[in-house]
């Protein structure tokens, strides 16, 4: 796992994060001739699965239980115990059980 952590980033309870996942906070405001950079935190929630080489951008939430495919690219929030997977990522499914902790 890479991290990039110019803000926060919080891993709940039983959190998986896979090798080779990039979790960046931090970004340049392009609307801006000089490109500030902008940061926001990342929140991996609890029992939520981050597959293999995948990017989760500044500002987003894995909520409990949800899975993100490897070499997703996360540029939204991903609810509790659904599934995403793709470039942008996408909504595939949810989970077919809820974690019980």
């Amino acid at each position: 796992m890479n991290v990039y952590n110019l803000a926060p980033v919080s891993l709940g309870a039983a959190a998986t994060v896979a090798q080779e996942t990039f979790l960046c906070t931090g970004t340049h405001d392009f609307d801006q001739i000089h490109l500030p950079l902008k940061t926001a935190p990342i929140v991996i929630d609890r029992d939520a699965f981050v597959g293999a080489r995948a990017l989760i951008l500044p500002g987003i939430t894995v909520g409990a239980g949800a899975i993100v495919g490897a070499g997703a690219v996360v540029t939204r929030d991903v609810e509790a115990n659904h599934k995403v997977a793709g470039n942008p990522a996408r909504v595939i499914g949810t989970r077919d059980w809820s974690p019980t902790r």
